[in-house]
């Protein structure tokens, strides 16, 4: 067994090009922490307007190594980057053209550790670049925790860019960052009212709430929702699972996922669980928030009380856009 620690911690930073990666990486050399490293490796995939300035690599003791192409990224590139400069972290600014399950999943050295992934958005560009090159965004919300969009000003639409990132990635942080300064981040927006122990919601608010739910379930615990979805079954080896939600569309028709939640009450009875059967229909039920012992959140769950079939619209898709 190895004796060698893995005590160097790696830093992913993703973005197109003029996301501001170099600035926030900057900004990172110039900490405290990363200025008194013995040494700071840098990865760069990309070259942007933005330079590293050769005084602060210096002050910071940093190294910086260019690549190519992805395909330079190796666990044998990174072990021989390992075994030259014994770097005390590691910073990987990616290229924003490179899909990033080519670069996340590659092994790394024993001593090394993925410790964060963070995400840089243009927010004066964000729009534009989305209707043509969505899949560029969907791979960097899937595999950052935080993804920071910058640039931001009066026109940034918040409310939009949280429901885009949260029903790709659940736990991902979004921050919105602005040089204006009367610019204010807005609390989340919601097409219904959450103060009441019963919430119905209309056919469209189910994106909305679901997003919410995620963020805030205290908001939803022990209250009674009506909404239009589906009631699902599936057998996985001898456990039956039920569950409620509804298919969104993240991206494009190729990026479909499941927004659900865990189910139980005797309205599951009536489906065929061999068969993986699910109906469409009004679903009314009881949110339940289960805690651990530490009084965090363990998982959501739905005790539906009432189903009531019902034919199905002509688009029963949850939209994001």
């Amino acid at each position: 067994m190895s004796d060698k620690k893995q005590n160097v911690p790696v830093y992913y930073f993703l973005g197109l090009l003029e996301s501001g990666k170099t600035s926030v990486i900057k900004d990172f050399l110039q900490n405290n922490q990363f200025a008194q490293a013995e040494c700071n490796l840098i990865i760069m995939g990309e070259e942007g307007e933005e330079e590293l300035e050769e005084e602060l690599l210096k002050n910071s003791h940093s190294q910086v190594i260019t690549v190519e192409d992805v395909e330079e990224l190796t666990t044998d590139f990174y072990q021989e980057c390992q075994d030259k400069y014994h770097p005390s972290s590691v910073i990987i600014e990616t290229n924003g053209m490179w899909n990033a399950g080519d670069f996340m999943n590659i092994p790394l050295p024993e001593e090394w550790f993925d410790f964060q992934n963070i995400g840089l958005v243009n927010a004066e560009t964000f729009e534009v670049y989305q209707k043509n090159m969505k899949d560029r965004f969907v791979d960097l919300f899937r595999y950052c925790e935080l993804i920071i969009f910058n640039r931001c000003d009066h026109s940034t639409r918040q409310q939009d860019i949280r429901r885009n990132v949260r029903v790709v990635n659940r736990r991902a942080q979004v921050i919105f960052e602005s040089d204006l300064e009367d610019f204010e981040e807005e609390a989340p927006e919601l097409p219904f009212a959450t103060d009441k122990d019963t919430i119905e919601l209309e056919l469209d608010d189910y994106g909305a709430w679901f997003v919410d739910m995620q963020d805030h379930p205290e908001n939803y615990d022990k209250k009674r929702m009506i909404f239009d979805g589906y009631i699902c079954s599936a057998q996985k080896g001898n456990v039956v699972h039920y569950g409620v939600g509804r298919v969104g569309m993240a991206c494009c028709a190729d990026d479909m996922m499941f927004l659900g939640i865990a189910g139980a009450g005797v309205p599951f009875r009536q489906l065929d669980y061999k068969q993986k059967e699910r109906k469409w229909g009004q679903v009314t039920g009881v949110i339940h928030v289960k805690y651990d012992k530490n009084g965090e959140i363990e998982n959501l769950s739905i005790k539906v009380e009432d189903f009531a079939e019902k034919p199905k619209p002509e688009d029963t898709i949850v939209y994001f856009n």
